[in-house]
């Protein structure tokens, strides 16, 4: 009795792992021509999805865990060094010393992200701080971060945040750091201040 639940629960897990399959590939057709990132996700997720069920799993799932912290962070410095051109896969890959697929892979499951959806997270971050701290125009800091031009900075800040970046820099103008909205006084001028309050 207890070998036959077995196998109905077996059939059943199964059975749901497989619709689970079916809506991720049928989210991936409908995003993959208008949202390539969100597609490459799903995918990922179904991927895994086979692998876990293969008996054992491939050999690349048993030898690829991912990157350890220090490759990450050697990442992180590579393009915030960079974060004003254009950053190629192939480029992080061989910093590690990887193939690009092998890279992918593992930085994938280290991060959660593609590389160059990490690339477009990091070069977000660093230009809402820009935006905070400077009231350059958007397209000067779309270029100061290495996007095409205006419209690409948007579509991909857009997809980051959920909002435009001119709506965000609204939202966040009250954030900004006290020093940038107050003038600047000398020693003497603030020891003034402090000897009259």
């Amino acid at each position: 009795m207890l070998l036959i639940e077995q196998q109905y629960s077996a059939r059943s897990d199964s059975a749901q792992q497989n619709r689970h399959m079916l809506t991720l590939l049928t989210e991936t057709e409908k995003v993959i021509h208008h949202d390539p990132d969100v597609a490459s996700a799903y995918l990922s997720r179904a991927i895994a999805m086979l692998e876990v069920r293969s008996p054992g799993g491939s050999s690349q799932s048993r030898t690829g865990a991912g990157l350890v912290r220090w490759q990450v962070t050697r990442i992180d410095e590579f393009i915030k060094e960079r974060v004003d051109q254009c950053i190629r896969t192939s480029e992080l890959a061989s910093l590690l010393g990887l193939s690009v697929s092998h890279f992918s892979h593992a930085f994938k499951q280290a991060t959660g992200l593609t590389p160059l959806s990490y690339v477009n997270a990091l070069r977000v971050k660093a230009a809402m701080q820009d935006m905070l701290c400077s009231a350059h125009p958007l397209s000067e800091i779309a270029f100061r971060h290495g996007f095409c031009d205006q419209s690409h900075f948007c579509r991909v800040f857009r997809r980051e945040t959920g909002l435009t970046p001119q709506a965000w820099r609204k939202l966040n103008a009250s954030r900004a750091p006290l020093k940038t909205s107050l003038p600047a006084y000398s020693s003497q001028q603030s020891a003034q201040v402090r000897s009259t309050a």
